[in-house]
């Protein structure tokens, strides 16, 4: 059995949604509310590019937050500690996958600690019911590095992107004809941290000097050293012109290029 690989959305945390939000529409953004998730007690808000979305996360329901374990909700768990903290950073990348039970069986072969496959869902602002399969990876990578995790979509590529398309989802963005390329690490091992998401992903590292590159389809994770252990910045092209956007931690950088 083989799988398909994709990078499918990339995990960002903020404190506030409706002012993220604010902040990133007046920017020439589009991000719409998604909607809850009950059983972690957060609600979100998505910006699509293509199948590729952003999604911000924040905390809806304190208690029900606080409640649930680190152990298979590792990217959840991240972003409401970084909300109860005060922190607004990109987190992570969600990987998509066509075969969800072969990802986890190879990983766990890999001696990672996986978690179990489980049912997610959730209730957009419609009504409408999204479903889905997912797990994650309850290790960290080099110097606490969090890992991606991954998951499985209810209804393949090509009917998901209708779908997104006939619900405006994936639509025009006033910066420009918008797509996020390079996710960029700023890590203290490039090179290690490369080689560990190279094994999770099945994808060859580049290297040039003392930077690592992994392609997945048409996009890039660059791997670069410095001091934060994170995914510290998304590169977009299109844009109409030139930008920079930060809040808080979040870094977003719009360039003219195709």
């Amino acid at each position: 059995m083989t799988e398909t690989l994709n990078w499918d959305h990339t995990m960002v945390d903020v404190t506030n949604l409706q002012d993220a939000i604010d902040y990133f529409n007046s920017k020439g953004l589009a991000f719409t509310p998604g909607g809850h998730h009950e059983y972690w007690g957060t609600k979100n808000a998505l910006d699509y590019f293509g199948l590729n979305y952003i999604e911000l996360l924040t905390v809806a329901n304190k208690e029900k937050a606080k409640a649930f374990p680190y152990e298979n909700n590792s990217a959840i768990h991240d972003a409401v500690e970084d909300y109860f903290a005060g922190i607004q950073r990109i987190t992570t990348l969600a990987i998509r996958t066509d075969n969800i039970e072969e990802t986890h069986r190879r990983l766990k072969g890999l001696g990672l600690d996986v978690g179990d496959i489980t049912d997610g869902k959730r209730v957009d602002p419609a009504g409408k019911l999204i479903q889905w399969k997912i797990f994650y990876v309850n290790d960290e990578l080099v110097n606490h590095l969090p890992a991606p995790f991954f998951i499985q979509w209810s209804k393949d590529d090509d009917k998901r992107r209708e779908d997104l398309k006939k619900q405006g989802l994936i639509k025009f963005h006033p910066a420009g004809d918008l797509f996020v390329k390079q996710a960029i690490f700023n890590v203290s091992d490039p090179e290690e941290a490369a080689k560990q998401w190279s094994a999770l992903l099945q994808a060859e590292v580049m290297s040039e000097g003392d930077t690592y590159t992994i392609n997945i389809g048409d996009k890039q994770l660059v791997f670069t050293a410095g001091v934060e252990n994170r995914l510290f910045k998304l590169i977009f092209h299109g844009a109409k012109q030139p930008e920079k956007l930060q809040l808080g931690q979040i870094r977003f950088e719009l360039t003219d290029k195709e």
